[in-house]
């Protein structure tokens, strides 16, 4: 049988396709193995949020053509969207999809294959070569307009738009049928989702958190003046809803904010974490945050920084700016040097880590749900997430791969969170 791989770099969209691109190979006989496999056909979807997701799209292209000298690769996604040219001219690349061609891919990859390989396919959805259910990626919403002054996705995903809400409850019970337990609602500006119809963001969760079969419901990134009215509120009433919310913070710092166009200030983004912890005991606010922006003085640093001390975000993706060619911030000059980007970088992946370790100490002798995604260590050690974004480690029999099972939370050492499933929580 002919064999397909996939890399996915970068956002829950990106994850999300990727679980459909397979869908369409696994539909037309391949088999779906893991990307460190030998395998016939690559598919690396790629991001271009920085260029170090540039960079890593290349490295994997690259080493999937080593590892299978005569394979089809194909490079898909943002990357290959916003700079066609360059991606086609990565080593080994065979194909260069953008993100419009992926609803396609699987028919384009088979009109490249030589007839000995189309003849070891088997239509029809193989169901012995899937893993367990855990969590599912339901992409809701696609394409920004923001055109924030760093940031390439306009240009990659220039389209903003949503799915019917009859789309979204038909593939939930499609999910729900197929055992997932979990649900990701993801888009690129998830809170722009608004169906002809009306339909907003909370009525779209309101209908996977009472959705059959589906037991919990989490949010992917969303900006916070996109938040709807009434999400909040509805997310402290339903226990279905994961108390967690991913907001991107970017700077602390209001100057530069004004020049990356983020539309809100540091205190309307205080303001609004205040609120939702004082509404949703508990929840876990995580975050991106860019150093080395154009211009970023050191004063506007340590200001950025200060608030960051001041929110004590869950956890943290700090990120250094880098040029993003077409972006209003690519005609500023690059002024923070690279050795300096690097301090701040390791300055608030120090805050991040510990601010991390302090919100998973405070779960420690709660009880929480935890969905069993999988084997972490020998010995029967499977570990999972809480509705609140803390992975934890626990003892407990493989049965409980994809289910949701109580834990309650015993210790916290050096990042690992240990716990104990709870008396009758298996």
């Amino acid at each position: 049988m002919a064999r397909v791989a996939f890399h996915t770099l970068g956002c829950k969209v990106n994850q999300c396709e990727s679980q459909k691109m397979a869908e369409s190979f696994l539909d037309r006989g391949f088999d779906v193995v893991e990307f460190a496999e030998r395998a016939d056909v690559y598919i690396i979807n790629s991001c271009t949020v920085t260029s170090t997701a540039d960079s890593k799209s290349r490295h994997a292209a690259r080493n999937a053509r080593h590892r299978n000298p005569e394979a089809l690769v194909v490079l898909a996604g943002c990357y290959a969207e916003v700079s066609p040219d360059a991606a086609g001219q990565v080593e080994g690349v065979s194909m260069v999809l953008g993100n419009r061609a992926k609803d396609d891919i699987a028919a384009l990859v088979v009109d490249r294959l030589s007839p000995e390989l189309i003849s070891t396919l088997k239509p029809g959805r193989s169901e012995s070569t899937r893993k367990v259910r855990t969590r599912a990626t339901l992409k809701i919403q696609d394409g920004c307009d923001q055109f924030c002054s760093y940031c390439v996705v306009p240009f990659a995903r220039p389209v903003v738009c949503s799915r019917p809400s009859a789309e979204v409850r038909s593939e939930l019970a499609d999910l729900a049928a197929r055992g997932f337990k979990e649900v990701v609602l993801a888009g690129i500006r998830l809170g722009r989702y608004l169906d002809e119809d009306g339909t907003g963001l909370t009525d779209i969760v309101r209908m996977a958190a009472e959705a059959p079969g589906i037991e919990r419901v989490r949010l992917s990134s969303i900006e916070l003046t996109d938040v709807p009215d009434g999400l909040i509120a509805f997310m402290a009433e339903n226990r279905r809803v994961c108390r967690h919310l991913h907001i991107p913070l970017q700077s602390g710092d209001a100057g530069v904010l004004d020049r990356m166009n983020r539309p809100y200030t540091p205190e309307q983004f205080m303001a609004f974490v205040e609120g939702a912890r004082g509404s949703i005991p508990g929840i876990a606010i995580t975050t991106d945050i860019m150093v080395g922006f154009p211009g970023e003085t050191d004063e506007e640093f340590e200001s950025s920084r200060s608030f960051v001390e001041g929110i004590r975000f869950s956890r943290a993706h700090i990120f250094r700016y880098s040029a993003r060619p077409g972006t209003a911030a690519s005609k500023l000059t690059d002024d923070v040097s690279a050795a300096e980007k690097e301090r701040r970088s390791k300055t608030l992946i120090r805050l991040a880590e510990r601010y991390a370790d302090e919100f998973a100490c405070g779960t420690i002798g709660t009880v929480a749900p935890v969905l069993v995604e999988g084997k972490h260590l020998d010995g029967g050690i499977l570990g999972g997430l809480t509705d609140n974004y803390v992975r934890v480690e626990f003892e407990a029999e493989d049965r409980l791969i994809g289910e949701i099972v109580d834990v309650r939370i015993d210790a916290v050492c050096q990042g690992r969170v240990t716990g104990t499933i709870a008396q009758g929580g298996a």
